[in-house]
């Protein structure tokens, strides 16, 4: 029996935000042949259980939220969450520095009222100097537009809201796709000794509790369910999936990875828009485990 940790964005799911028929099936087949699956994403519980539902998966474990909240057979066995004071001054010097974020809490997603703004004057100088801007400019709107629909996001009024409603605080999203801005919040923070900084993409930091990491996750869900650590694989394409790779014994990069996530890993499949995920488990699993 091997355990496979797959990540979600830019993976599993192909760039229209969903799970390809073929990669559904891949999962089915693991499942059938006793093999567990476990979902490893910086997407929250409620976004993972719509797009598995879809496609009539039930995953096995769920690493959700980078590693902040553990699912094993839909029972949490581990979390992990930022000190409100440290997420309350975060907030404040987003804010003041005009970015665009939401966190992800137990009491769900919020973002200031200010955060479209700030998204869309981003977005502005994104697109100026491109061909074809407006159309650019358009399209990414309507699908951030969709996502914040989606997600049911609430109101942060103020820093001081993290205390006053006793919000636990498991991760910030941060989006931009101005890279030098990134960076420069990265700077700001990445030397605070209680914060781990990631990302999921070019376009978004993620800043969470130092212990929030896919890799840990999977080691949570491993000691707990009695598994063996030498039969894990991970799938992943980006930073926050670097720990997962640790942790695994056997490691596949997307062919849309980036350069440092392909570097360590084991072996490499094909993009998350021609089914690299059902790939990766035929050819480096399926098969492997046939022959043994």
């Amino acid at each position: 029996m091997n355990v496979v940790a797959i990540d979600m964005d830019g993976t599993l799911l192909n760039s229209e935000g969903f799970i390809s028929e073929k990669n559904a099936q891949a999962l089915r087949a693991l499942q059938a042949q006793g093999h567990k699956v476990i979902i490893a994403t910086g997407r929250g519980l409620p976004d993972v259980n719509r797009l598995l539902g879809d496609v009539n998966i039930t995953p096995d474990g769920v690493v959700s939220l980078n590693g902040a909240r553990v699912f094993w057979e839909g029972e949490a066995i581990q979390e992990s969450y930022m000190g409100q004071e440290e997420s309350a001054n975060l907030i404040e010097w987003l804010n003041e520095n005009e970015y665009y974020f939401h966190i992800y809490t137990d009491k769900g997603l919020f973002s200031p009222s200010r955060s479209r703004e700030f998204f869309m004057n981003d977005l502005e100088i994104y697109t100026q100097d491109k061909e074809g801007g407006e159309e650019m400019k358009e399209a990414i709107r309507r699908r951030a537009d969709g996502h914040h629909r989606q997600a049911n996001m609430k109101e942060l009024s103020s820093p001081i809201m993290i205390v006053k409603q006793d919000l636990t605080v498991y991760k910030f999203l941060i989006v931009s796709m101005l890279e030098q801005k990134l960076e420069t919040c990265r700077k700001a923070w990445g030397d605070k000794h209680n914060i781990l900084i990631t990302s999921s993409g070019r376009d978004n930091l993620e800043i969470m509790h130092p212990d929030t990491q896919k890799g840990k996750g999977l080691l949570h869900i491993v000691e707990h369910a009695g598994l063996n650590i030498g039969s894990t694989f991970a799938i992943g394409d980006n930073y926050n999936d670097l720990p997962l790779f640790n942790a695994a014994a056997t490691s596949i990069a997307m062919g849309n990875a980036e350069v440092d996530v392909k570097r360590v890993a084991t072996h490499e499949t094909t993009h998350h828009d021609n089914d690299g995920v059902a790939q990766a488990i035929e050819k480096f699993i399926l098969k492997s485990s046939a022959r043994t």
